[in-house]
């Protein structure tokens, strides 16, 4: 949506406030059904909750299509973050069910990069290829949704009758599966899920504002279209980038702690530095940033799939836990930046790069990997 927001905006006469309300909706959708999408795939079975999920994404997201004013738009988008929900908490995962131990952070990097993947395909491409071939901004959208149709059937066509195999040093995941209650209390109780989810919130949650306004933010200075949508997608090109090499750094030298803290720092500083950026330096902060808070969210991920206390049996409504609170930092950012961006457009970055920095400090806290 950031690079469809332009079009949007003109054929709604939308405001900044405006774009950053509507851009929070997608991470609040997030946060409120994260949790309880978690504790679905825990009960369901994550290959059931991600099929599904593909299917509720590509009605919600055509309902976008169908908006025909802010009121609806911003329902719409609250229900597309609500409905991703099924899906990600679920595949985020699976690394941790089908690979050994010492395979799960770069296993998790590979699942995530399609993330990366995806959006610098429609960061690129939406508003200057895809959308002059269908006509409008709600035609793309509907494109999407067919797209999400067609991974639904082959995702659940392909997973029919596969079985985890047994890892060693992971608890496979029970014949019967845990209750709602059970998964909520088991994961409750561990302090490691709360810092990784309260940290998330920082640095996971200042990444989402960044990739929602650098559109918007890039045109505002006097770039391009095709200039601002080229550079904003490399946030996602480096995503792809960090969310393998940075948990592959982590794995050799052993200090998962370590270069989460190392990165959530360089993060919160290559932010503020976007104040005071000229386009030759964005084209070294916007790589930087996408590398580094993809690979610090990918580690986030394999850390929780990995902690005893929870197991297989309930990495789900972990990964609920940890997603919903970074996308409440979504929520809030966006919003927040969105306000003091109508005030001075620079503002933005120096509030999230506090955030990261709050993330940070959550990071500290936690115990070593090799002592969980």
């Amino acid at each position: 949506m950031p690079v469809l927001f332009t079009a949007a905006s003109a054929d709604m006469n939308l405001s900044l406030a405006q774009i950053g309300l509507l851009w929070s909706m997608l991470p609040v959708g997030c946060a409120i059904s994260a949790l309880p999408g978690g504790l679905i795939g825990d009960r369901l079975g994550f290959a059931k909750a991600i099929g599904i999920g593909c299917f509720v994404v590509a009605a919600a997201n055509a309902l976008r299509g169908l908006s025909t004013g802010l009121p609806m738009l911003t329902v719409t988008m609250f229900l597309t973050g609500a409905s991703v929900s099924l899906v990600f908490p679920n595949l985020q995962r699976i690394p941790g069910v089908f690979f050994p131990r010492h395979l799960v952070g770069i296993a998790t990097g590979i699942t995530i990069s399609g993330f990366a993947i995806g959006g610098v395909l429609t960061t690129a491409f939406s508003a200057t290829v895809v959308m002059p071939l269908v006509g409008t901004w709600r035609n793309v959208l509907y494109v999407y949704s067919g797209l999400c149709v067609l991974v639904g059937i082959v995702w659940l066509l392909a997973m029919r009758g596969v079985r985890p195999p047994r890892q060693p040093g992971i608890t496979p995941i029970p014949v019967e599966r845990p209750s709602f209650g059970q998964s909520l209390k088991t994961v409750f109780r561990v302090k490691e899920a709360w810092l990784l989810s309260i940290g998330n919130l920082g640095v996971v949650g200042a990444f989402i504002s960044l990739n929602g306004y650098l559109p918007t933010y890039l045109e505002k200075i006097g770039l391009s279209k095709n200039v601002g949508d080229t550079m904003s997608s490399t946030l996602f090109v480096a995503s792809i980038v960090g969310a393998i090499g940075v948990p592959a750094l982590a794995e050799k030298i052993g200090g998962t702690k370590a270069v989460i803290i190392v990165s959530s720092v360089i993060t919160a500083a290559v932010i503020a530095l976007f104040a005071a950026a000229n386009q030759a330096l964005f084209w070294v902060l916007i790589p930087l940033a996408g590398c580094l808070t993809q690979g610090i969210g990918t580690l986030i991920v394999s850390r929780a799939v990995l902690i005893k206390e929870i197991g297989a049996a309930s990495a789900g409504t972990a990964l609920g836990l940890i997603g919903g609170m970074a996308n409440i930092g979504g929520f809030l950012m966006p919003l927040a930046g969105g306000r003091l961006a109508e005030t001075n457009a620079v503002w933005p970055f120096f509030l999230w790069s506090v955030t990261a920095l709050f993330g940070t400090v959550c990071f500290m806290f936690l115990k070593p990997a090799k002592k969980q």
